[in-house]
Formats: structure tokens, C-alpha cells, sequence
């Protein structure tokens, strides 16, 4: 999907309160009370749906590893990136090469597939870019890039939330590859030119390709910080003094990135999904989203929507393995621009910047033990009633394509935790 609204919104984690059913939005029409009428009965049809390509590029969160899912199968994550110069001109005469290490910020959240605690073994690999990142292209998901030498083949145990020792310091959580030798000492002695701009030294080394080992060991998707000042490569060697230098190849600003996300449904049920099935499936990283129709809106005739709320339920217990999303989106469907968050949520943004989601929703709350989402759908609905829109259905999923996490919803068909649509409208003559 080429969803240009939602991204600028998705590095943020403001998460706000929601609330269940509610006569908020009455006030905005002058009626009659008595002319108001609620319903909680309006037929939902929900179906699991494949999300489109979405744009991977440029992320402020990087994710990375594979895992397999009892439910949802399995998924798998790389990632491409180049290097800026942290100088120009870099030179490093009678200096002898000791390592280079790519390391690589944790997230303090959104590693996914396991309990974070006790993550086994993973085995990843670092290739040798020979493709160019384009800094002017916008890539998606499924972009795959040219790849030469193998840099690095290595297993660890992933420790997202200790502290590293290097050099006597405590830095914080990262994950530390050494890679090859050769590549190092190339960077210590090539032709001097490709440090005199960024642009030089990126055609000189295309970058790396980060991802998990083909049938290696993986329990989990990793989540890293891209944008911190510990996701860099660095050359450590011995000056001509004899004394212990480093020189950093940094990620952020005039590098480049681009995240590879891919899913196998093949060995599981979640596509042989109906409007008739009691559930629905929803995951983040570019995997699956639920397309939500009302088949029998048009039998209210013209009505004016004061308030519709959408509320789904997760159909089992929080995995704390494999749990929920924080937070969702709705989107609408164009022929011109792909998919656009609804109006609900630019209007909940526009209005509230510094509690952007207050007046939408869309986050995980809970009623005892049940969890549940509810979100405000009065501006979309009303244009479903005026057919303004191009497709009479809305379509929910993850906030980010760095959201890693799935869930069941009860679909409106289901005998128990049902989806509904809370309405209060007035009805026009």
C-alpha cells in the first residue's frame, strides 16, 4: 500500500485513553432528542486480507530476524543499509587494521516471537551490497537488492536489555557483528578519492545486507533503533604512534535504508478466511489486515451519523509470546492514491497534535480480562451513507510496518466476542 498519510505518523507512540460506547458526538447536529435513534445490530462482514507492498524505506525503526508461528506461520525480515562518513578526506597512513564491527541500537520495545527474557539462538548473515540504494527512491517491502561477498556468519543470543562493555565502557543494548577482515583493510587502504563526499564513498561500498540465516536457528524479530548514534559500522586499528584509534561509518541522516519483510502462509488456514468465518487475523510488518464491510447500511436510508463506534475483540487470550497490537489504523481505498488513513484519524490528529489519537482511538484497552479496540468511525460512515466513497468497506491494520505483533478478532458473524458497530444517527424524511 503507498499509504502517504501514515507514515509520517508512524515513528510516534503517543498512546491514548479509549473509551467503550459513548454518546459523545451527539452535539454535532441540532435535532430533536427524540428524533435520535441507536443501534448496536448493523451487520459487520470482516475478512483477512493481504496488505499491498507497503513503502520500507527510511524507517525510524529497523527490524530483523525470522520466527515461526503456530497460527500465523512464518516471517522473516532483512535489512539493506549503507554508510555515511563521519569525515571527509579520512586517511590512515602506517596504520595497521585490528577489526571492523557493525553494530546495531536495540529497541527498548517491538522484538517480537518469543519471551524477550529468554530468546535462544539466532544465526543470521551479513552480505556485501553490490546494488545501489537509490537516497531519491521510495522502496517497498518486497525490494530485494544485488548482494556479493559474505561478510559475516554468525549466531548469538539476543540480549535487548543489558548493557554492552566495550573498551571498559557500558554502553547501551546492541548487537556487535565483526565483519570480514578483508573489508576492513580495503576501507584502511583504498584509493584515497572515496572519502572526499558521501556520494563517493557509497559508490565505492554499496552497504550491507543484514538478514537471517536460510534455515538457520530463529525464534524472533528483532527491533533496532536506527537513528542512534550505536547503530554504525567502526574501523578499529593501531595509528603509526602505536596508539588505538577507531573510525565510524554512521547510519542516520545521508545513509540509506531499506527493510525486507516477508511472510508463508502456505502451511496455515489464515487466507481461507470468509465474511462468514467467526474470525478474522491481523499482523503487522506488511503481513495481513481486515477489510470490514456493511452490507446492510444502505437499509437505513438518509440519516445523519452522530456518532458511530467501531469496537472488535480479540478472540483469545494475550500470548504473552505473541501479543496484540498497541494500537490500529483505518484506512480507505482509492483508485488515485492507494490506501489514506480515514477521516477519522487525520481530523483526531489535526485537531488534538499533541494527543493526535484521543478522538479516533484504536488502542489496546481492556474491559476485565477481554481486550478490545474501539475507534470512531463518524466521519467515514457518513460518507459511506452519501456514497462519497470509492468502495463501500474500510480496512484495518497496524500502525507502522515495524509493528511486529498479529492477533484473532471475533468476527461480526461469531457467536460470542462479535464485532460491532455502536450508531446513533437521525434519520432524515
Amino acid at each position: 500500500m503507498q499509504i502517504r498519510t501514515l507514515f509520517f505518523w508512524s515513528s510516534l507512540f503517543f498512546l491514548a485513553a479509549c473509551s467503550k460506547p459513548s454518546e459523545l458526538g451527539l452535539s454535532l447536529v441540532e435535532q430533536d432528542p427524540a428524533n435520535i435513534i441507536y443501534t448496536d445490530s448493523l451487520s459487520l462482514d470482516l475478512q483477512t486480507v493481504l496488505t499491498d507492498p507497503l513503502t520500507s524505506s527510511a524507517r525510524t525503526r529497523w527490524i530483523c530476524g525470522s520466527y515461526l508461528d503456530p497460527i500465523f506461520g512464518k516471517t522473516e525480515a532483512g535489512l539493506y543499509a549503507n554508510f555515511r562518513l563521519t569525515s571527509s578526506n579520512a586517511s590512515f597512513p602506517n596504520a595497521s587494521f585490528d577489526s571492523l564491527v557493525l553494530s546495531l541500537a536495540y529497541d527498548s520495545v517491538g522484538h517480537y516471537g518469543g519471551n524477550i527474557s529468554q530468546l535462544g539462538v539466532q544465526e543470521w548473515q551479513v552480505y556485501r551490497l553490490t546494488e545501489d540504494i537509490d537516497p531519491d527512491e521510495d522502496y517497498s517491502a518486497d525490494t530485494e537488492f544485488l548482494t556479493g561477498d559474505l561478510l559475516a556468519d554468525f549466531s548469538f543470543i539476543p540480549k535487548v536489555n543489558e548493557s554492552v562493555s566495550v573498551d571498559d565502557a557500558a554502553l547501551d543494548p546492541q548487537l556487535r557483528i565483526r565483519l570480514a577482515d578483508s573489508l576492513g583493510q580495503y576501507l584502511m587502504q583504498p584509493d584515497s578519492a572515496i572519502y572526499s563526499s558521501n556520494s563517493v564513498f557509497k559508490e565505492a561500498f554499496k552497504g550491507v545486507y543484514i538478514r537471517p540465516k536460510t534455515n538457520g536457528q530463529q525464534s524472533a524479530i528483532l527491533r533496532f533503533l536506527s537513528e542512534s548514534a550505536y547503530s554504525k559500522l567502526t574501523l578499529y586499528y593501531t595509528d603509526s604512534a602505536g596508539v588505538a584509534q577507531s573510525y565510524d561509518y554512521l547510519m542516520d541522516d545521508d545513509a540509506e535504508s531499506v527493510l525486507n519483510i516477508s511472510h508463508d502462509y502456505s502451511n496455515t488456514t489464515v487466507l481461507q478466511n470468509n465474511s462468514s468465518d467467526s474470525i478474522v487475523y491481523l499482523q503487522g510488518m506488511n503481513g495481513l489486515g481486515v477489510r470490514l464491510a456493511f452490507p446492510h447500511l444502505a437499509n437505513l436510508g438518509a440519516i445523519i451519523v452522530n456518532k458511530a463506534e467501531l469496537v472488535i475483540q480479540l478472540a483469545e487470550e494475550q500470548d504473552r509470546n505473541f501479543p496484540a497490537p498497541d494500537q490500529l489504523f483505518c484506512l480507505e481505498k482509492t483508485s488515485t492514491d492507494g490506501y489514506l488513513l480515514i477521516d477519522d484519524v487525520t481530523s483526531s490528529v489535526n485537531l488534538n497534535p499533541s494527543d493526535p489519537f484521543r478522538l479516533f482511538g484504536g488502542l489496546l484497552s481492556y474491559d476485565g480480562d477481554q481486550a478490545y479496540f474501539a475507534m470512531n468511525l463518524s466521519e467515514y460512515l457518513q460518507r459511506l451513507v452519501d456514497q462519497e466513497t470509492e468502495e463501500a468497506a474500510l480496512y484495518i491494520q497496524t500502525a507502522a510496518i515495524t509493528d511486529t505483533e498479529r492477533m484473532r478478532i471475533g468476527n461480526g458473524q461469531a457467536s460470542s466476542l462479535q464485532a460491532k458497530l455502536f450508531l446513533t444517527y437521525t434519520k432524515i424524511d
